[in-house]
């Protein structure tokens, strides 16, 4: 099982940039960047999926839960995906955000459906 909150998935478009910079240096080669994009990575074997982020992040682009359900999907990869509309980024529990804070439960009922709790 993987559980991804507000995660950095790309260094393409929509890549968290200090992270690449941080990562890769200033003028990484395209192949590493491709290969280091885990949307490109998905497999069948890829293992199901709980992701959630908030729409107005301005740190890691929402794009990036986005792209990595994309690739869930047309690989049939099962996987939850929770898009809310705002929280930004770093929330962590998001106790001081009424929607946002409802990630646990879900990630719970998630995991309870599985039959991993």
């Amino acid at each position: 099982m993987l559980i991804l909150c507000y995660a950095v998935i790309t260094f393409g478009a929509y890549g968290h940039q200090p992270s690449m910079r941080h990562l890769l240096g200033d003028s990484p080669d395209e192949s590493l960047v491709a290969l280091l994009s885990t949307e490109t990575q998905v497999a069948e074997d890829t293992p199901p999926t709980f992701l959630w982020h908030a729409a107005d992040d301005e740190n890691v682009a929402v794009e990036n839960s986005l792209l990595f359900a994309g690739a869930l999907s047309r690989h049939q990869v099962p996987f939850e995906l929770h898009i809310f509309e705002s929280g930004g980024h770093g929330l962590g529990l998001a106790e001081g955000h009424p929607e946002v804070k409802a990630w646990p439960e879900l990630c719970e009922a998630w995991l309870r459906k599985r039959n991993f709790l």
